[in-house]
């Protein structure tokens, strides 16, 4: 099993713009980043699955995004004592959770944003050791 170089934990949530927003961002993040970034399954680690867990803490670098002000991800790991190197949250960028039932309901120009600043992060961390893709 390839072990990333970055792993994203993101929050995901299809029942709101902001969650959504994170999984395509991060999706769209593969497209380049393919051999040195995936993304880790919070429901997995949420749920202490014990390979998911190891797996997580053997990667270099994570990334943690929340796509408000309740931070799930942020809690999940922080609960579990998993190190992360950065720390998103969608709020601090500017965008506006809508609510419940509205993914859908997103702006291109905010997907666009996340994902401006998640590729930065990544790169920057590859970049911490020379990791450059």
């Amino acid at each position: 099993m390839r072990i990333p170089r970055v792993g994203l934990v993101i929050c995901n949530s299809r029942s709101s713009n902001s969650g959504y927003i994170t999984g395509l961002a991060a999706t769209r993040l593969l497209t380049e980043f393919s051999e040195d970034a995936g993304i880790c399954s919070l429901p997995a680690i949420a749920n202490k699955v014990p390979r998911q867990i190891a797996v997580v803490k053997r990667i270099p670098h994570i990334i943690v995004v929340d796509g408000c002000h309740n931070r799930c991800a942020n809690k999940i790991l922080d609960q579990l004592g998993i190190h992360y190197d950065e720390h998103i949250n969608l709020e601090d960028l500017g965008i506006k959770k809508l609510g419940p039932f509205t993914a859908v309901k997103y702006d291109q120009d905010d997907l666009e944003k996340v994902y401006r600043v998640l590729t930065s992060r990544v790169k920057n961390l590859l970049n911490r050791r020379g990791e450059a893709p």
